[in-house]
This record gives structure tokens, C-alpha cells and sequence, in this order.
């Protein structure tokens, strides 16, 4: 099992494109990201990798540096390619493919992104995607990030691992992800028929989606959670 870079023979891989199933599909239509992620790998490539076992890609990792702390997630990768003078690293997806989660791997993938933070003086600012919250589209994520089990320590499992790592929470990215379409759009993310125009549960999603029928327009606005990874002397702080 390694650690290598997101190459375009990597990227080519079958076990590679299946990751996106760690995801719904829901959240693979943001304009911004759509527009941006592909020059993660050719822009920012010592930021994107990949973590390999038996030829096969088990997991992926990605960042961006950025300059001042983002808003949302779609924020620090729309703005991020054009930061001057980065002063810390912005986490952007870690996907694990799910016939191997609950192997630790995720937590291999977050301490390696730590380290390329803190090997350049930087702090890591991670937007969450609480991995249990789908379960829970109708409690608002800011009460949602506030439960901790008996023991003390957050509930979610993802924003535990990175709590366990010594992160922080910041606060809530609203609107942090925006997937909009037409209805026929949403019909086919969803894996539903949404024959009415109003708030929807959808498995995968953290929150309710809105479809306006008369308008032929979905939108989902997915919220993060926002936690921070600070090194002794990284730049970064509060601003």
C-alpha cells in the first residue's frame, strides 16, 4: 500500500473512475467545481494523490492552497488557482472507495494531507462532508455538528477522525456545494420521480433538495462544516 501523485495513468485506472461512488451523484453537478476540478491535476498537482494496494486505487485525495480563509468549499476552488501567496492548504475531497471503507483509510489519506500543509509552514482548513448526516437531512447541520456520543467526542465519524487528528471546528459553510438542473436533471441524480414542486429527502444528500416544477429548476445547497488542523508556527490564524 502507497501513497503516489494523481498521474493521468492513475486517473485512467477503472478502480480509480469507480471511486465516485463514495459520493452521491448528486453532488458532482456544481458549476464552479465542474468548471475548475480538472486543473487540480494539471495546476496543483503535488496536492492531488492517490493511494494505491495491489495495483488497485483504493482512495483520493484532494487540496488546493489558498490565501485567506474561503467561505465554502466552491469558493476556495474557484479562487484558490489564483492565490499569489497561499498561507494555508484547503481540503477538497477525500473519496474512499466503498468496498474498502472502515479500514482506516481515510485517516491515512487526512494525515498525508496534514503533512503537506505542515511541511510548507501551513495550517489545513478542511470543509466537512459529516459522513453520517444524510441520515439526518431534516436537523439543521448546525445542531447536526454540535452532538458528541457519551464518551465526549463528536458523533459524526468524519468529523470525529478529524477531531481525534487535534481539528477544530471553525463553523458552518452554508451553501457550500450548489448542484443546480432541470427536473429530468435532478430526476436522474436523485434516482427518483419528483412529480411536484417542493422540498425532497434524497438518500445521500445531507439536506433537503427544492424542486420548482413551473420553473423547471432543482437546486440542492449542501452545507459543511468547516474544522481546522493548525501546526506549531503554520501561518493562517482567524483572518
Amino acid at each position: 500500500m502507497k501513497i503516489v501523485p494523481v498521474d493521468p495513468e492513475i486517473r485512467a485506472r477503472p478502480s480509480f473512475q469507480a471511486l465516485r461512488r463514495a459520493w452521491p451523484e448528486i453532488v458532482f453537478h456544481d458549476a464552479i467545481s465542474n468548471a475548475n476540478w480538472g486543473r487540480l491535476y494539471g495546476e496543483r498537482p503535488e496536492f492531488q494523490f492517490a493511494l494505491v494496494e495491489d495495483g488497485e486505487v483504493r482512495a483520493e485525495g484532494n487540496s488546493i492552497p489558498v490565501a485567506g480563509m474561503p467561505d465554502t468549499w466552491r469558493e476556495a476552488l474557484g479562487t484558490g488557482f489564483d492565490a499569489a501567496k497561499p498561507d494555508r492548504l484547503c481540503a477538497l475531497a477525500i473519496l474512499v472507495d466503498p468496498d474498502h471503507q472502515r479500514r482506516g483509510l481515510s485517516r491515512l489519506m487526512l494525515e498525508h494531507m496534514r503533512g503537506l500543509g505542515r511541511e510548507r509552514g501551513w495550517e489545513l482548513v478542511a470543509p466537512v462532508r459529516p459522513s453520517l448526516k444524510h441520515l439526518y437531512p431534516l436537523t439543521p447541520i448546525e445542531r447536526y455538528a454540535e452532538w458528541r456520543r457519551e464518551d465526549g467526542l463528536l458523533f459524526d465519524p468524519w468529523l470525529r477522525a478529524h477531531e481525534r487528528l487535534g481539528a477544530e471546528i471553525l463553523g458552518i459553510a452554508q451553501d457550500s456545494l450548489v448542484s443546480e438542473g432541470s427536473v429530468p436533471q435532478f430526476e436522474q441524480w436523485c434516482g427518483l420521480e419528483l412529480p411536484e414542486s417542493g422540498s425532497y429527502v434524497v438518500p445521500g444528500a445531507l439536506v433537503l433538495v427544492e424542486i420548482d416544477r413551473e420553473r423547471d429548476r432543482g437546486v440542492y445547497r449542501e452545507p459543511n462544516v468547516w474544522m481546522r488542523h493548525a501546526f506549531p508556527g503554520s501561518a493562517g490564524g482567524d483572518n
